[in-house]
C-alpha cells in the first residue's frame, strides 16, 4: 500500500522561516552573541584577541601535534608580531588496556590525554586563566608491531586535535569578554 506524499507549499516555508527569525530573536533575548562575529563593548570577536596569544612549546611529539593543531586554531596567520598573552600547556597521558582475550593480553587500548593551561598576561607572573581539557581516544593493539605503533600515534594525533578544539574554545570564549582582554 503507497503512502500518499504531501509536498511543502509555500505557507509551511513561510512558517518555517518565521520559526527560525523567532528562534534567532529568542537567543538574543537570552544573552547570546557569536564568538567570532562583530558586536558592541558587551564582548565577542574572539580572533583579534586570540591572534595576541604565544604558545609556548609542549614537549614530545603528543606535545608537537597539539602545539600545532592549536597554532592553527589561535594564530591561523602564524605568529603574533607584539603578542599580548603567553600560553602554558602541560600535557600527560594514561593508557589503560581493554577487552583482555583468553591468553590474557589485551587487544584494545584508550588512550586519555590530558591537557592543563595557564594563559599569562605579558608581565605577569599571575595567570589570567587557567583550566583542563582531556580526550580519550581508542586504538587497537595488533599482530603487526608496526601497525599497533601506527594506530598509537593516531590515537594520539586524534586526542590533540580534540584538546586544541576544546582549549581554542576555552581561550575564545575568555578572551571574548570584555574583561578578558
Amino acid at each position: 500500500m503507497a503512502i500518499p506524499v504531501r509536498r511543502a507549499g509555500w505557507a509551511a516555508l513561510a512558517l518555517a522561516g518565521l520559526l527560525a527569525l523567532a528562534g534567532t530573536l529568542a537567543l538574543g533575548a537570552c544573552g547570546w552573541q557569536p564568538l567570532y562575529g562583530r558586536v558592541d563593548s558587551t564582548g565577542g570577536n574572539a580572533a583579534p584577541q586570540l591572534a595576541t596569544v604565544h604558545i609556548l612549546p609542549i614537549a614530545d611529539r603528543t606535545g608537537q601535534n597539539l602545539y600545532n593543531a592549536l597554532r592553527d586554531r589561535i594564530n591561523p596567520s602564524g605568529s603574533p608580531a607584539e603578542p599580548h598573552f603567553d600560553l602554558v600547556i602541560n600535557l600527560s597521558e594514561r593508557a589503560e588496556q581493554l577487552l583482555i582475550l583468553q591468553d590474557q593480553t589485551a587487544s584494545r587500548t584508550n588512550l586519555t590525554l590530558t591537557a592543563t593551561f595557564k594563559l599569562f598576561q605579558r608581565g605577569n607572573s599571575q595567570p589570567v586563566l587557567q583550566g583542563s581539557s582531556r580526550a580519550t581516544t581508542s586504538y587497537d593493539l595488533l599482530n603487526d608491531e608496526f601497525a599497533t605503533i601506527q594506530s598509537t600515534n593516531d590515537a594520539r594525533r586524534r586526542g590533540a586535535l580534540s584538546l586544541a578544539d576544546d582549549i581554542a574554545t576555552q581561550l575564545a570564549v575568555f578572551l571574548a569578554q570584555p574583561t578578558g582582554g
